[in-house]
């Protein structure tokens, strides 16, 4: 750690890690860029009559907010609704605060008369003025119900329905109603009155969390094609992931975007995976790596053109996941593992501002047990974040839920306020 920050000092003033990343553009905004990918590693395949079709046509979709590893999140600004402990709850950012969805006067909340008690696995969304939650049931069918934001008016609108997810559609809604897949069929639901519209048949193995105008965002590579051509295992475990990994590097990625009503499908945009790291996406932009360089592009769907956002990535430091909150890519990563780093440096996080390209390293960490764990986060206000930290004592993995200001979380100062159960 101290020779990193020596060669930072040097390079930047002391300008730690954003000035190590902005090397060579330092005091520059990241703004638009010439430097698309080659041909060899990019193609823009932008059909633009019909990406301006699904940009400005009659409907216009929104997709649900989404969070660590792509969870789709139900939040309405100020906070969000949450399955905790077999009770569907509602988490106030700005109070810090967890309170079930239940009317019912003098409940306990403790068993299964709660309106709020949800005994299987659920997943939530918000259409509207309505909570759906949705889920497998005891019998193994699939049940949907929707409720107010205060637990009252709980209906049930579907249930022993043999498939049924938010998931499929990326809980995309459109105007007060929400998509969603139902036996195989993209399905446009009123929550309001139980009404539905059915519209095109699902691709294969569709999974979406973006909408795009009209329609929503679809990725798919060639990697099972290419392991199953190419792939043979030996029994040597170690060799054989290393085949797979390098097969599965010559695999190419490609984006479409999906009109639900028609089953239109366009596409937009395909890159090399060997060559290319996948982020996020932000604004109808694609937030790539590239692994070679050490340089983040953001990709414009509509158009194929690129932006540099930073460059000069350190060589040493390899980027786990990355999501976008409050205009920020949120980047973890680890270290290779070197003697002098092993202890303290297993994991890292850091902000790259997608309008200035300044980059920040998040310095929090867990308030204790074992580890340096992360404050990862599950939402956002306006000028709050839910972050969620996991360690362990002596025994077992502890779980933390906090609020935090985000001028706190920048700037490293521990103001996390955990979350208080109001029941």
């Amino acid at each position: 750690m101290e020779r990193f920050l020596k060669q930072c000092t040097r390079a930047a003033l002391g300008v730690a890690l954003a000035a190590l990343l902005l090397a060579g553009c330092a005091g520059q905004e990241a703004g638009p860029s010439a430097s698309a990918p080659p041909m060899s590693e990019s193609e823009a395949q932008t059909d633009g009559a019909a990406v301006e079709k699904l940009l400005n046509g009659e409907h216009t979709l929104t997709a649900a907010p989404s969070g660590y590893l792509g969870e789709l999140l139900a939040q309405n600004g100020q906070g969000d609704y949450r399955v905790f402990d077999r009770l569907l709850c509602y988490t106030d950012y700005t109070t810090g605060t967890r309170t079930p969805l239940c009317d019912a006067v003098g409940c306990t909340h403790k068993d299964e008369n709660c309106p709020a008690f949800t005994p299987y696995s659920r997943e939530v969304a918000l259409a509207g003025d309505w909570v759906l939650t949705c889920g497998r049931d005891e019998d193994g069918t699939y049940s949907l119900d929707v409720r107010r934001p205060d637990g009252g008016d709980k209906k049930v609108l579907f249930s022993g329905l043999g498939k049924i997810s938010f998931h499929p559609l990326g809980a995309s809604v459109e105007g007060d109603r929400i998509w969603l897949a139902m036996e195989g069929k993209a399905v446009l639901l009123d929550p309001e009155t139980g009404e539905t519209e059915e519209g095109a048949e699902l691709p294969e193995e569709f999974a979406s969390g973006a909408a795009f105008g009209s329609g929503l965002l679809h990725g798919f590579s060639d990697g099972q094609k290419l392991l199953e051509e190419y792939y043979q295992p030996s029994g040597d475990l170690k060799a054989d992931m290393q085949l797979q990994e390098e097969i599965l590097s010559e695999t190419t990625f490609t984006i479409t975007v999906w009109d639900p009503r028609t089953g239109e499908e366009v596409p937009l945009l395909s890159w090399d995976n060997g060559k290319w790291q996948s982020l996020s996406c932000w604004n109808n932009k694609e937030i790539l790596f590239s692994k070679a360089q050490g340089r983040f592009e953001a990709w414009d769907l509509a158009t194929g053109e690129t932006t540099v956002l930073a460059e000069n990535w350190p060589e040493n430091q390899f980027i786990v996941v990355g999501c976008v909150w409050d205009d920020h890519l949120m980047l973890e990563t680890m270290w290779k593992v070197e003697p002098d780093n092993i202890d303290t440096w297993r994991e890292c996080l850091f902000a790259l501002d997608l309008v200035s390209g300044e980059l920040t390293e998040i310095t929090l960490r867990n308030h204790g047990g074992w580890g340096t764990t992360l404050p990862r986060i599950m939402g956002e206000s306006e000028d709050m974040f839910y972050v969620i930290s996991h360690g362990a004592d002596t025994e077992y993995i502890t779980e933390e839920m906090a609020v935090i200001s985000k001028a706190d979380y920048y700037s490293g100062v521990d103001s996390m306020k955990p979350i208080q159960d109001t029941f």
